[in-house]
């Protein structure tokens, strides 16, 4: 061991005690924020969540009199169904360091371990749901994530800004028995974002009065930027607020767009090793395939520069829900510490189970925006 010097050895160090720890790892999502705060449902079990649409109207028309009516019972109801998901975060401490040298009660301990990593827990829990959101819960290793927006908003024969096609969704065919009502077809932008595009794209997944538009705009840091660039200076959109998450957004029409890294972008594809700039994002892959997975995917004819996605969501009930488990452990909760067999490791985790289910037709994927 090399020698202290006078300074170290004559001099405490200073510590602010009064701050938490910063955080420069975590990012803040806006969809899940609003799933949180405004679309919770109770899932209180069952073999799966079903929810129910019609997909066709009862035969009828106008008639002349004396007209023999058609009287066939057609199927007009149908049930999408999903499977509930489960996500965890381990907190793993050794008891040495939390019940003698870390103690919390301690005058010399800075900051409780155990704190800080329950505390860390339960954001990397928020934030793995907020990057399944976007990302299929069908293919190889995604199988255990969320149906997330990628595989909602497609019609099976568009690819999704990953290149791929779906072509069920909660278990129903696309194009089978219930025809397109399931079909959300994606936008390839290949350029630069117009306000016509937004315009057009915003009104194919409008079906009526505000309840039946999109209510909310996801798109990157990027994106955003190049929308308030291009059109904010002609006064075509207005900056608000949404007091429930705390999220500044501009609106457009009856939406209001908001920005978030964990949309599927430039920022997750890059920089310089693809697909592996957010760590968050890249270890929540990684354990959810085990091990298959190693890199965030990249969007279709991304090579380099700007690339961005923006996503046009109903996020209203009963077209978009964000079911929640009621348990104590499994509705966010802590299963508290577990000792090791082994050894004196304390172990733990924080808990999800639930779903994320959208209505496609309310919902529409634009990628490959470039400026």
């Amino acid at each position: 061991m090399a020698e202290l010097d006078q300074i170290n050895v004559a001099t405490k160090k200073y510590v602010n005690k009064n701050a938490d720890l910063r955080d420069f790892v975590f990012n803040r999502d806006p969809l899940m924020a609003h799933a949180k705060a405004n679309l919770r449902e109770e899932y209180d079990g069952g073999r799966y969540i079903g929810e129910d649409f019609w997909y066709d109207g009862l035969v009828g028309g106008s008639y002349a009199k004396g007209k023999e009516f058609d009287t066939t019972q057609p199927q007009i109801e149908q049930e999408l169904q999903f499977q509930p998901k489960f996500f965890e975060v381990g907190v793993t401490l050794f008891k040495e360091d939390i019940q003698v040298i870390n103690r919390a009660s301690s005058p010399q301990t800075v900051f409780p371990l155990i704190e800080s990593r329950i505390q860390n827990a339960y954001t990397t829990l928020g934030t793995h749901l907020a990057i399944a959101a976007y990302l299929p819960g069908q293919g190889a290793g995604y199988t255990t994530g969320f149906n997330g927006m990628t595989e909602a908003f497609n019609d099976n024969s568009t690819a999704s800004w990953n290149g791929s096609n779906y072509s069920t969704y909660g278990t129903i065919t696309r194009g089978g028995a219930t025809g397109t009502v399931l079909n959300s077809a994606p936008t390839n932008v290949a350029g630069s974002i117009e306000y016509n595009t937004l315009e057009e794209t915003y009104a194919e997944c409008s079906f009526g009065d505000a309840m039946w538009e999109p209510n909310m705009g996801i798109t990157t840091y990027f994106g955003y930027s190049f929308i308030k660039e291009k059109f904010q200076t002609q006064q075509r959109f207005n900056n608000l607020q949404d007091p429930k998450i705390g999220f500044n957004g501009m609106e457009f029409n009856n939406a209001v767009i908001l920005r978030s890294r964990y949309c599927p972008g430039s920022y997750l594809f890059g920089p310089s090793a693809a697909g592996t700039a957010d760590p968050i994002a890249v270890g929540y892959l990684k354990q959810s395939s085990g091990g298959a997975i190693t890199t965030y995917p990249l969007g279709t004819g991304y090579s380099s520069g700007y690339w961005e996605t923006l996503w046009w969501v109903n996020a209203r009930k009963p077209h978009f829900n964000f079911y929640v488990s009621p348990d104590p452990e499994f509705g966010f909760g802590f299963t508290g510490f577990k000792p090791s067999a082994g050894n004196t490791k304390a172990i733990g985790q924080v808990l999800f189970a639930g779903a994320l289910t959208f209505a496609p037709r309310y919902g529409k994927q634009l990628y490959g925006i470039t400026g």
